[in-house]
């Protein structure tokens, strides 16, 4: 398992550190503080990024992509380096472009293929969690009435899709969603569930509200309404009841080995944000850097970060790579980078004293965007149960 870049990998992870030197860091503060979530979005710096090719990074290497896990985990870091919401906005597109290219068929591919390809604003999202459904679809509660309830009831070549989806990274920017519906409601978790490709401009789909969130603020969440959304039948993804589990389980589509490296990011402009002021601030003397206190938490945030990153490389080669993949490192990964980022971003406000709690201080930006990322798409003791229920055997109920 050799870890050096080849030039490619250097190459891409130039192109995006220069595009967040350039395009998101002079404005990610100035987008982060206005009042309207809806005036978060950096619709521009996005676009610049697509242009660069950062947006179809996770297609095949015909299809102008040809970046593997490693890859896409190199550029995430850059990219949340700059800004979570940012990162998280391309993060959500490569997540789900494995489905779009792997799991269509031949004419769906016809359709929807050429379109994401060629523009710039075709950003992905999937739509699983709702308003009583979150973490038990992720862990899963598999009885019936548990999980997914929004309906999709077939009348002739269409189905009608009727529910709401909630807190959808992506939502209200994204061309594409692919939504999970529940089929048949004598099942739970993800049997009886059945995925279709929903594009944004269905009658019956609607934005509900863009949530103000707390930190990621330049990524669009929003919860999506379905009444009676006239779905074509040519849209569903496989069989009914057929498609669900194999999506939210398999190698290729749920590829978690980077689902930490933007956050990572993050963490590392809090450290280098550290490692500056620490250089710069003097106090009794000299500067606070040369003092025991500081140079642990200096110490301390370097050995969170490298380890963490180890742990990624590590899942991002096995995704593509390993003959037996075992996806007990991606949730490993996701727990292991959320919190060294939590952490070192919390060590980067201690290192900075009473400036570091200031709005123009940058530390308190990525301090607020991390903590999504110990709940997001399933919290980490959710996490930490399904790593045990694998070691030991046991259901965790």
């Amino acid at each position: 398992m050799d870890f050096s870049l080849s030039d490619e990998q250097k190459a891409l992870q130039k192109l995006a550190r220069e595009y967040v030197e350039r395009h998101v860091r002079p404005v990610a503060a100035e987008y982060d503080r206005n009042p309207d979530p809806l005036d978060c979005i950096p619709t521009d710096v996005v676009e610049e990024g697509s242009r660069l090719g950062l947006r179809t990074l996770a297609l095949s290497d015909e299809r102008g992509g040809g970046a593997d896990m490693l890859t896409l985990s190199i550029v995430g870091e850059e990219l949340g380096a700059g800004d979570l919401g940012v990162a998280a906005t391309f993060d959500q597109t490569w997540k789900f472009t494995p489905i779009l290219e792997h799991w269509t068929n031949d004419e769906q591919k016809e359709r929807f293929l050429p379109a994401f390809v060629s523009d710039h604003h075709y950003h992905l999202a999937t739509c699983m969690t709702e308003p009583g459904s979150g973490t038990d679809h992720v862990l899963p509660y598999t009885a019936p009435g548990a999980g997914v309830q929004m309906s999709a009831e077939r009348e002739g070549d269409v189905y009608r899709l009727n529910g709401v989806k909630s807190f959808i990274s992506n939502g209200g920017t994204a061309r594409l969603y692919i939504v999970y519906t529940r089929t048949d409601k004598a099942q739970g978790g993800l049997k009886g569930m059945t995925p279709f490709l929903v594009p944004a401009d269905t009658p019956g789909l609607s934005i509900g509200r863009v949530h103000d969130k707390m930190g990621r603020r330049l990524l669009s969440n929003a919860t999506l309404v379905f009444e009676n959304a006239e779905v074509p039948a040519v849209n569903r993804l496989g069989e009914e009841e057929g498609q669900a589990e194999a999506l939210r389980t398999s190698r290729i589509a749920r590829g978690r080995g980077g689902y930490g490296a933007t956050v990572l990011g993050a963490g590392r402009a809090a450290f280098e944000e550290a490692v500056r002021y620490s250089r710069e601030r003097v106090q009794g003397g000299k500067p606070i850097g040369g003092h025991q206190a500081v140079a642990q938490m200096i110490g301390e945030m370097y050995t969170r970060l490298e380890t963490a990153r180890s742990v990624l490389w590590r899942t991002s080669w096995a995704v593509d790579y390993a003959e037996d993949y075992d996806p007990k490192l991606s949730w490993l990964t996701k727990v292991v980078c959320s919190e060294a980022a939590y952490e070192v971003c919390r060590l980067s406000l201690e290192v900075h004293g009473g400036l570091g709690y200031m709005r123009d201080c940058p530390v308190e930006k990525y301090l607020r965007d991390v903590i999504s990322f110990l709940h997001g798409a399933g919290n980490n003791h959710i996490y930490r149960i399904k790593i045990s229920s694998r070691i030991t055997g046991l259901p965790a109920e």
